[in-house]
């Protein structure tokens, strides 16, 4: 993630959302997308409260790059990077405008059940308030 001068909670905490997705749903990879939330944010020129992160089994470490993350959050650049399972719910804010989504992905063959999303839509419904928390912006 580029230096932007933010208080970094917003990296913190997007980061510890996604590592609980990975724990809780014993996935590979998991990701909190948030590219339409920021792209809308520095479009405005207001600040980012949350920032996309994600956690990624391959070497443990939460990850910190948007760019690959926005990529491996879609489904079709997941498969191609090795990932065979994907689930996903989108983010909205109160207003119904697109935020981004959460994923999560696995490299094995694996079906993501009704108990597995909701997870993850109690996640992006958690999300969805955080970027509205303004102790978290700069």
């Amino acid at each position: 993630m580029a230096d932007d001068g933010l208080n970094p909670a917003g990296a913190v905490a997007s980061a510890r959302l996604a590592e609980l997705v990975q724990l809780t749903l014993a996935a590979d990879g998991a990701i909190i997308d948030l590219r339409a939330y920021a792209e809308r944010q520095r479009a405005l020129g207001a600040p980012e409260r949350l920032k996309t992160a994600g956690i990624l089994l391959a070497g443990g470490e939460a990850e910190l790059s948007e760019t690959l993350l926005w990529r491996i959050a879609d489904p079709v650049e997941a498969g191609a990077s090795g990932f065979q399972s994907y689930a996903c719910v989108p983010l909205h804010d109160l207003d119904g405008a697109p935020l981004g989504r959460i994923v999560a992905i696995q490299r094995g063959q694996r079906l993501f059940d009704g108990h597995d999303l909701k997870i993850l839509r109690t996640v992006a419904d958690i999300v969805a308030d955080l970027t509205r928390q303004p102790q978290l912006a700069s």
